[in-house]
Order: structure tokens, then sequence, then C-alpha cells
């Protein structure tokens, strides 16, 4: 489940301290007949979710308090606040509610989101985009006059990430950072060491933006991280050769791994070796959070042709088309690259995730069984699905940035180049 079924079952299972559902204090709940349900079954782990449909008729309710008691709501169930009977004392999302029938969600182990979701999404240029879109509908009628849930899901979509006080949306400004888009640059360049790849919302093609740059940051990450999806597809390539020299070293592949993960835990408070805190308690976590929820909320109105795409008549058969197609609208032009941002954003939070654990990955044995698990004649498991998951990184990381990953002598260079929109822009340099 992604962060918007995951607001949609805080919302529909999820009660208050008083025992009280989430509830509009004016309108009549529509949600009565919502229910998950596998969205995805050629994986090992099946992918549980809401459909498009509820998806869109939650997204515009009209009563956008309903989304802020949701968003926050779900913060502390991440955190294993979550009330006995809605949460359960395992911190996991059941269905049946109560049941432990099935786990559609489980946060024992981590959050599920990673801040590197939010970086792939947002260097599609996608919150620009609907940023103008919505500036756009609010003070003028060149886009024509939008259905009554269209309408409302771009009023929700103000009220939620573009207002002034945005305490229960878990947004991250203040006084003291009055800009969300600046805080999350600051975020990313101090978990990742890199920029994104264009400027301010009025920039052109290798424009720039202001923001804080923290004097530590982490960026060792690129060169370690291109290495380490280098070294992962020598074992992969060479687990499934018969013959030849193997130039594959686990060895070398577990002790980059635990250089990522000492990168990323040091960012969020942990000292080498040591645990970390609580999430809730851990240095970005809430920027990481507020990120993911956002761009979830946005990425899933291009994922397919919903109503607001159809009311801007911006239908595709891809997710990077849509948006493409709805930059071009607006005057603000999507990444060049923005399919490849796309694919690869889930699959590399679901790394990032799995490496910060410092279990699976760091372990030579499962290791070895997830480099030979796509072999042929071998039956699909975890193990698949995580070497799925480094396939569609390095192939789409390749494709995004020009770096050829899968080259043994590769440009591991510590600077990503990616192209946007015909110019050639860096979006980090170490």
């Amino acid at each position: 489940m992604d962060a918007l079924d995951n607001m949609i079952f805080a919302t529909l299972q999820s009660p208050l301290q008083s025992g009280s559902a989430i509830l509009s204090d004016y309108i009549p709940s529509t949600f009565g007949s919502f229910a998950p349900g596998v969205i995805a079954t050629n994986t090992f782990n099946p992918v549980y979710g809401f459909s498009t449909t509820d998806k869109e008729t939650y997204s515009s309710y009209p009563d956008y308090a309903i989304f802020e008691d949701a968003i926050l709501r779900h913060w502390y169930d991440i955190n294993g606040n979550g009330i006995a009977g809605s949460l359960a004392d395992n911190f996991q999302y059941e269905w049946p509610i109560g049941s432990s029938n099935t786990v559609i969600a489980d946060f024992t182990q981590s959050s599920s989101y990673h801040l590197i979701y939010a970086y792939l999404i947002e260097n599609t240029r996608i919150l620009q985009i609907f940023e103008r879109l919505i500036e756009k509908y609010a003070n003028e009628e060149e886009l024509g006059i939008a259905s009554a849930n269209v309408y409302q899901w771009i009023l929700n979509s103000e009220r939620l990430f573009f207002k002034s006080e945005t305490s229960k949306s878990r947004n991250v400004r203040s006084l003291i950072r009055p800009n969300f888009e600046s805080n999350r640059r600051n975020a990313y360049y101090r978990m990742f060491g890199m920029d994104l790849a264009f400027g301010d919302i009025n920039s052109g093609p290798g424009g720039t933006t202001q923001y804080v740059k923290a004097k530590t940051a982490n960026q060792q990450f690129v060169p370690l991280f291109e290495k380490y999806l280098s070294e992962v597809w020598q074992g992969y390539i060479n687990a499934r050769n018969s013959s030849g020299p193997n130039t594959s070293d686990v060895n070398g592949i577990v002790e980059i791994a635990t250089q990522i993960r000492e990168l990323l835990k040091a960012r969020r408070g942990g000292q080498p070796g040591g645990a970390l805190n609580a999430y809730q308690g851990t240095n970005l976590s809430i920027e990481e959070y507020a990120s993911v929820v956002l761009t979830t909320w946005f990425t899933f109105i291009v994922s397919t042709d919903t109503q607001v795409v159809q009311f801007l008549n911006c239908q595709s058969s891809t997710i990077g088309e849509r948006l493409i197609k709805i930059g071009a609208k607006v005057g603000v032009p999507a990444h060049t690259k923005c399919q490849d941002l796309f694919e690869m954003a889930g699959a590399a939070a679901n790394i990032l995730s799995l490496l910060e654990l410092g279990t699976y990955l760091e372990t030579t044995g499962n290791l070895q069984t997830m480099l030979s698990s796509l072999n042929p004649g071998t039956a699909a498991s975890i193990d698949s699905d995580y070497m799925n998951n480094f396939l569609t990184v390095i192939n789409n990381w390749e494709k995004a940035t020009g770096h050829k990953i899968k080259n043994p002598e590769a440009n591991i260079r510590g600077t990503v180049s990616v192209r946007s929109n015909g110019a050639k822009t860096q979006a980090a340099t170490n």
C-alpha cells in the first residue's frame, strides 16, 4: 500500500483517541464500501491497495479536514502508537480489521517509506507542474471549467499542500523554514548529496533556487550507490553464466551495502554500529514522511487517465507522457526522463529501506540467493522480488543519468547529470 492507500485505511479503520472514526464535522461519510484489494499478483508478496475509483472518490471528498486528520493519524500509526483493535499491538494494518487474516501494510521494521522516492518523483517536476496548474485554475479560466469532483480535488490539493498553515498535514513549514520546497531540497542534499535537476518554478533550463545547503551531507552517496548497483549487476550476470570467468565480489557488495547504511543512518542520528531511535524521534523522519505523502498524492493523479487528466485532455498510455502533456499545457516543462524516474522511484525506495535495516543485504548467503533468484527454473520468491527491484533501478538509473552502470568500468564519478528539457543540468556534485 502506498501513502494514499494508507491515508484511506487510516480514515476507515484507525479510530482517534475518543474511539470514533475519522469523520467530517459537516458531511456524511461515503467511504463505507471501500475495501483494499490485491492490485499485483505477479510477485511473491501480494501488493494491496484501493481501486482507482475509490482513490478518486476519496481525494475529491469535499472536506479537506478528513485528509489532514488521516495524514496525522497515519503518522502515529507508523510510529506504533495505534489503538489496540485498530492497528493492533504489532503495528500492522490487517484486513478484515483485527482478524490477522491478511496483513496489507506492516510498520514493524521501518516506516515503509523512503526519502529517495520523493526525491526521484520530485525530479520529474510534477510538484511545480501542479502548483502552476492550481494557480492557473484559481486565477483564470484558461483551462476551462472543471467538473465538481475535479474542482474539489484542485481545492483539496491547494489547501493540503500550498496553504500557509500546515500543522496537521505534517508539511515542514514554519517561520523558521517558510518554504516547503526549499526544506525538501535541504533534506535531499543532506541525505543524498543531491539537488533537484531544476531551479524554482519560474527558472528556465539550468536554473537554480536558494536553500540551506547543510555543511554535513552525504556527498559520498552517489558514487557509493552507483558502485553498489554496478557490483550487484556483475553478480547477477555472473550468477546466470554457467561458464567463463566470474567477476562478482559478494563480500565487496556486502561491504558497500554496509557503508551506504552507515551513511544514511548517520543523517538520521545513529552512531556507527548503534541502533536508531524510534522513527518519529529520528532526524529527517518528518521531512521524509511529509515529502512521500505529498509526492504520492500527485503521482496517483497521473498514474492513469483519472478525471483530472481527462479534464485537461492529457490522456496517454504512460504516466510520463501524461505529465509531459500537463506540463506543456500549464507552461512548466516536465523532466524529459520523467518516465524513467517514475518507474524506478518505488524500487529505489524498497532497496534503500532494505539497506537501512542492515540484515538481508548484509548477509552473503541471502545476497547469493538473490543474485541467482531469476535464473531459469527458479521459483518466484521474496529474493526474486528484491532482484527485480535492483534491475528496475539499474536500467532506469542508466537512462535517467547516462551513467553506464552495467559496464564494470562505469563512469562512477560522483556526479549525477540529468537531461532536463534538452539542457544538461547537474543534480549533484561531489
